[in-house]
């Protein structure tokens, strides 16, 4: 009998919680009902911004899950910034009050960026590479899958693949040194080559490489001289199965997820301030809701267009919440960072914005891959980062729900599931 097991080396799982959970939560457990056996390596002591056990319940039963311990810088700078015990969010989000510049967050920002490569999670490779070479050799696998960021844990697969010679999948959800905030660390000349040596090093060693987006492939088979294979982020349709929309008082205007510095819509709230100045009915009923961790500029452009008092902020809610929470609002927002990798930006967040049949507001590029996507619905608008939104337009298409009789099916999990396990093959 052909080994069906497969190795998934992977920094987020549950009780994480986030986006970076998803795809891979999803994977293992289709790739379970399609006849394969995978097998999770995780740190028992992530450094995981917040927890959703609700999620434990999503995986297989036939997973099997290992996990080691792992040592993070962010654990010193904590205890020497008087953060002990909180948990510190990724993306560059800055939070209100924080003084930004200071000695002791320069000083971090210079040594995350210099001597942390290819990130904080690197300390993990040399334990992980020998406690799962010793796993291998006693039940080998038929592939090794890595999923990055943190991209430290491709470089964990790249030194199993050298020792074992076992089939090697690099996922990348998103970039390496083409990922947006890559710009802004302090990196030095030999930082910068470091990383790019190591970027090659995955591009030329692994037998299959995987991206999200269109333009992230082009981007890559530039850099790699390969084409890499695309599979998309998706959605579960499971996660619909009981949805009903439900009607809303007000008119609700949606984010869910984190809003970093890139992607705050700063045009959206200065005209949608001034609009509600102009239409004192609208302003009766208009309801703001973010859930998610926001940078601190957010909350200033919304006090700055006087939105604060029609804004309801929520730190994080369950996976499970925040897909009811789709189902009550009038308008989604879909902000996209606007950075130069803008085009290829295509999060799992989108496809579960489309399942709710709920209107869409996107910001960010009109020929980038998410608003392709975009245009072949019922009910979504793109709008230029910088351009006033024109919002007795956007309102008057909210008065009737959008029926998107184009298939979602292609961007399934499970479909998708299917793709990634012909390529297994």
């Amino acid at each position: 009998m052909a080994n069906k097991k497969i190795l998934i080396i992977t920094y987020y799982w549950p009780p994480s919680g986030g986006t970076g959970v998803q795809r891979w939560l999803h994977f293992s457990r289709y790739l379970e009902e399609l006849g394969w056996e995978p097998i999770i390596y995780t740190p028992s002591n992530p450094e995981a911004p917040v927890q959703d056990t609700a999620l434990l319940k999503l995986i297989g039963p036939k997973t099997k899950v290992l996990k080691q311990p792992i040592w993070e810088p962010t654990q010193l700078y904590k205890k020497l910034s008087g953060q002990k015990g909180k948990q510190l969010h990724t993306g560059f989000l800055s939070q209100e009050g924080q003084k930004k510049g200071g000695l002791l967050q320069r000083l971090s920002m210079w040594l995350r960026a210099n001597l942390f490569i290819p990130d904080a999670k690197m300390a993990w490779i040399r334990p992980s590479v020998r406690f799962l070479t010793k796993e291998l050799k006693q039940h080998p696998v038929a592939a090794i899958i890595s999923t990055g960021p943190p991209h430290s844990l491709h470089l964990i697969a790249r030194q199993l693949k050298r020792r074992t010679n076992t089939r090697w999948i690099a996922d990348f959800r998103d970039p390496w040194t083409q990922i947006d905030w890559f710009e802004q660390l302090p990196l030095s000349r030999l930082g910068l080559r470091l990383h790019e040596k190591l970027e090659a090093s995955v591009f030329k060693e692994a037998d299959e490489l995987i991206v999200v987006s269109r333009d992230m492939q082009a981007q890559m088979q530039q850099r790699a001289g390969r084409q890499p294979q695309l599979i998309s982020n998706g959605y579960a349709p499971e996660d619909f199965a009981d949805f009903k929309l439900q009607p809303d008082p007000h008119f609700t205007i949606l984010h869910t997820g984190s809003i970093n510095k890139d992607r705050n819509p700063s045009a959206v709230w200065q005209s949608l301030g001034t609009y509600v100045k102009a239409n004192p009915d609208f302003a009766a009923l208009l309801r703001i809701r973010l859930i998610g961790a926001l940078d601190a500029s957010v909350k200033q452009d919304l006090q700055a267009a006087g939105l604060l008092p029609f804004t309801d902020f929520e730190d994080f809610v369950p996976h499970e919440r925040v897909i009811e929470a789709l189902s009550c609002c009038s308008l989604l927002l879909l902000p996209l960072n606007n950075v130069k990798s803008q085009k290829g930006i295509v999060t799992g967040k989108l496809f579960e914005y489309l399942a709710s049949q709920q209107p869409i507001l996107a910001i960010g590029p009109a020929d980038g891959d998410a608003a392709a996507i975009l245009a072949t619905q019922a009910g979504t608008q793109i709008i230029d980062f910088d351009t006033p939104v024109p919002w007795a337009q956007v309102i008057a298409t909210c008065q009737n729900k959008p029926e998107r009789t184009t298939s979602l099916l292609p961007y399934s999990r499970k479909e998708l599931a299917s793709q990634l396990a012909a390529l297994l093959k």
